[in-house]
């Protein structure tokens, strides 16, 4: 028991989420249910319960003052999130909770052991968590007029979430989870049945995400000014200048594409669009084409295990940064992303690359920049150095997940591996730049599409309106993802307003604390010793991280 009076406010917040939210059951060592719950009871009490962890949170006398602040920020952006109505409405085509209830299985097995068990005991519960989810839709529709943007998700939205559940459900993929090994009849028969229950409530959802909340949705995907800086200071824990941010990614914008057409012609690029001809040339080329899923999944393994002893000279590294799964799957999405293992080890760090499925083809000149970012020195690194400080909280340590924190960091790193020397020529610097051209269209856009803002005078661009379609152009143009995933993305910005800053936003951050320091310091700075000192403070809002790096 912690004698520090705000480590006691924060066990005690940590302890009650423990009986609804499985990560922090984990995070205190205690039994955990197998999905978090999705109810709109819960929606509602863990808002209440914010709401009384503030004042006991601000009565405690003197004690651990990081934590205060970090968990201060974080109570009251995330009841700003349920004010606005996104929290309990959350319907996206990424990371809404249903998504999560499938995560939860990716990768995994139902084997004749105790871990295999623990799989059955999630899939058996996904039919459930299903249908809370879908009692959370509802509640938030009915009780609208309390939140200030709406408590229905747009139209987009909706249509872009049952058209992936129906998938889900066609497909069976919850019926695909392995049964591996020695496993009798009637455990066999056990994740059967709850991969047919699971095909039910997924029908369930589709229907009430087209027949129930369809007719009455907004139609407009922007949010409008007011909604979308707050839900922009609840995705980055920081409130931000967005005219300055805005004018920020334009000049980023502009200044990277005219890197990239330089590297392009240097690569032997021509023509009007030197960068797309570049590009096809590396697409063909032996050396970095891969054309097949276990070659695609042997080169990640390979080069995720060669980045973490690259990186050694700059961080103080764990040894259970080794400790991560490399993964491939077909989802149809053509994303690179990363899962953090669980609190009490159970279950390792993820590095997954999915594809769009009978396309198993891919070029590793373009996704190294991802491999780097998703892994190391970017999510895996963080997640595992965090997790790794015995000072810092349980809630700071393993379930204090904000987007301008860990995005920031993880595009930080794209960077900091070009210095490290990880990016080993001229084609892979060409895809470093195109991600850093990705996210900067992410600022404009998003911005734009959200809050009205024209496009400014600008060499890449007529003037105008935006829309997503030029949204999509912008990103298949000038950073050339492909146009279905150009598609996704652009419906992720809109289903997610303000998630698309954190990464360049967040970067930018972690390099002016980083200038200031070593400014202060001189020749007696060290980038391994602001690493550990700076990761040291645990993730947290942008706000008091700024406040805390620029002491």
């Amino acid at each position: 028991m912690s004698s520090d009076p705000v480590r006691e406010v924060a066990d005690a917040y940590v302890r009650e989420l423990a009986r609804h939210e499985p990560d922090a059951a984990l995070a205190f060592g205690l039994v955990a249910r197998p999905l978090p719950d999705l109810s709109p009871e819960w929606l509602v009490a863990k808002y209440e319960l914010q709401g009384a962890t503030l004042p006991a949170l601000d009565a405690a006398g003197p004690g651990d003052e990081m934590l205060r602040a970090a968990l201060r920020e974080r109570l009251e952006r995330e009841r700003l999130l349920f004010d606005t109505g996104f929290t309990p409405r959350l319907v996206a085509g990424l990371a809404t909770p249903v998504h999560l209830v499938r995560y939860a299985l990716e990768g995994r097995a139902v084997t004749a052991d105790a871990a295999g068990e623990a799989v059955l005991a999630t899939l058996e519960a996904s039919p459930a968590a299903v249908r809370e989810y879908i009692s959370s839709l509802r509640w938030a529709r009915d009780h609208g007029d309390r939140f200030t943007g709406g408590g229905v998700a747009p139209v987009r939205q909706l249509d872009t979430l049952a058209s992936q559940v129906a998938m889900w459900a066609e497909s069976d993929w919850f019926g695909s989870v392995p049964v591996v090994g020695d496993v009798d009849a009637a455990t066999r028969a056990r994740a059967r049945a709850a991969a047919d229950e699971i095909g039910v409530a997924l029908a369930e959802l589709v229907g009430v995400l087209r027949d129930e909340l369809r007719p009455v949705a907004p139609t407009a995907d922007g949010v409008g000014e007011a909604v979308y800086a707050d839900l922009a200071a609840g995705m980055l824990g920081a409130r931000i200048d967005l005219d300055e941010t805005y004018a920020y990614g334009w000049s980023e914008l502009q200044r990277l594409v005219s890197e990239a057409r330089d590297l392009a012609r240097a690569l032997g690029g021509s023509g009007d669009d030197p960068v797309r001809a570049t590009a096809s040339l590396l697409d063909a080329d032996p050396r970095y084409r891969l054309d097949c899923v276990t070659a695609i999944q042997a080169w990640l393994t390979r080069r995720v295990r060669e980045t973490i002893d690259a990186v050694a000279p700059a961080f103080d590294l764990p040894a259970a940064v080794r400790d991560v799964e490399c993964l491939v799957s077909e989802a149809a999405t053509g994303v690179v992303y990363y899962t953090p293992g669980a609190p009490d080890g159970s279950t390792p760090g993820r590095v997954v690359w999915t594809i769009p499925s009978g396309v198993p083809v891919a070029a590793t000149w373009q996704e190294v920049t991802s491999v780097h970012h998703e892994g190391v020195p970017g999510h895996h690194l963080q997640f595992v150095l965090t997790a790794s400080y015995p000072e810092l909280h349980a809630w700071q340590r393993h379930l204090c997940h904000i987007h301008g924190y860990a995005e920031g960091w993880a595009h930080y790193a794209e960077q900091l591996a070009d210095e490290l020397g990880l990016i080993r020529d001229p084609a892979e610097r060409l895809g470093l730049v195109l991600g850093q051209i990705w996210r900067s269209v992410r600022i404009v856009a998003d911005i734009g599409l959200h809050t009205g803002r024209p496009i400014p005078p600008n060499a890449l661009v007529p003037e105008g309106e935006w829309t997503p379609e030029l949204a999509r152009d912008l990103l298949v143009d000038l950073a050339l993802v492909e146009p279905a995933l150009a598609g996704f993305e652009v419906d992720r910005y809109l289903g997610w307003p303000g998630q698309a800053l954190a990464f360049k936003v967040g970067a930018r951050l972690w390099n002016e604390a980083r200038a200031a320091h070593q400014d202060r310091l001189g020749e007696a700075f060290s980038l391994r010793d602001f690493h550990r000192d700076a990761l040291a403070l645990g993730p947290m809002g942008l706000d008091p991280l700024r406040a805390l790096l620029a002491r």
